[in-house]
This record gives structure tokens, C-alpha cells and sequence, in this order.
């Protein structure tokens, strides 16, 4: 490997091929997180999300101000509240700076997932089913492309019901 700066380092796409990659990635990435956590995909991925690590370092990062902001917009939740997702029950705690959509039927035949983090961070799978894809912890102008993709979805996604807390 060639000698580089921290800056480039920085700027550099990272390939991963595996879960249990693309879950230490996400960890990483939600631990940078200053304000915005955006994700996208088939449904709430219990291997990246549904975690010790990832629950605590995504509920301290949604308490620490009332500005940061985090959204998951998923084609469906069903199975994540059959398993108990612990994501639903944290999403459900912190109402005001958590939300989880459901896409709208026009976004459900997207098969890519991915989560953006801040303005200049990303990891992306082209496929759901398969974690494979790229991530980076500095590149503003992919994350600008993607978070107008993000922000369509998310526009034209509703509440997901299905996660709310049955106050009774």
C-alpha cells in the first residue's frame, strides 16, 4: 500500500463483501454521526442494526441534542417486530428525534440499501440480500447523490404503524 495522508485516507471507498463487514462498518460509520442518520433499505437488517453496539451508540446519539435526527425508510417492518427488534423498541423510546417509514409502492422494487451518515459519509450495497458494496467516511458528493435519492423516498414514505407504541 502506497503512503498516504490521513485527508485521502479519508477520502478512500472502502469494498466489503460480508455482513459481518458491512455491520462493523455501519457501527463505525453511526459512530461519526454529528447529526443525520439516513437509511434505506428492504427492512431494518438485524445484523447491522439489531446489536448491542449499534442500539447504544445510536440512542446516545439520538439524545444528544434536540437536533440530531435519525430515519429509516424500509419497504416493510413485519418481521422485525415478530423478532423484537431492538431498533422498534429504541425507535419507540425516542419518538421525537427517531422515525421509521415505510416506502412507498413506487420505491418498493428498489433492491439497493444504504445509510448516510452526516453529509459526507455512506455505505452502500447494491442488493439487500447480498452485503457487498462500498462505504466511505468522507465523500460528499456521493452522499449528495444519495441523499436526494433518500430524501424522494422518504418524501413520499408514510409512518410505519406497525412500530409505534401502543399506548394502553
Amino acid at each position: 500500500m502506497t503512503d498516504q495522508s490521513s485527508t485521502e485516507q479519508s477520502d478512500q471507498i472502502i469494498r466489503f463483501d460480508s455482513r459481518g463487514e458491512a455491520k462493523s462498518l455501519a457501527l463505525q460509520l453511526a459512530q461519526q454521526a454529528r447529526r443525520e442518520i439516513c437509511f434505506f433499505g428492504n427492512s431494518l437488517d438485524p445484523v447491522m442494526f439489531d446489536n448491542t453496539e449499534f442500539i447504544d451508540c445510536i440512542s446516545e446519539f439520538a439524545r444528544r441534542n434536540q437536533k440530531t435526527s435519525v430515519k429509516f425508510a424500509v419497504h416493510s417492518t413485519q418481521q422485525n417486530v415478530v423478532d423484537g427488534h431492538r431498533l422498534i423498541a429504541l425507535a419507540q423510546r425516542l419518538t421525537s428525534a427517531f422515525h421509521i417509514h415505510k416506502t412507498a409502492v413506487q420505491h418498493q422494487d428498489l433492491p439497493e440499501m444504504f445509510l448516510l451518515v452526516d453529509d459526507h459519509a455512506y455505505l452502500h450495497c447494491l442488493n439487500y440480500q447480498r452485503h457487498e458494496g462500498r462505504a466511505s467516511f468522507n465523500s460528499p458528493l456521493e452522499v449528495r447523490s444519495m441523499k436526494q435519492k433518500f430524501n424522494d423516498i422518504w418524501n413520499h414514505s408514510t409512518a410505519d404503524i406497525s412500530t409505534r407504541r401502543l399506548h394502553i
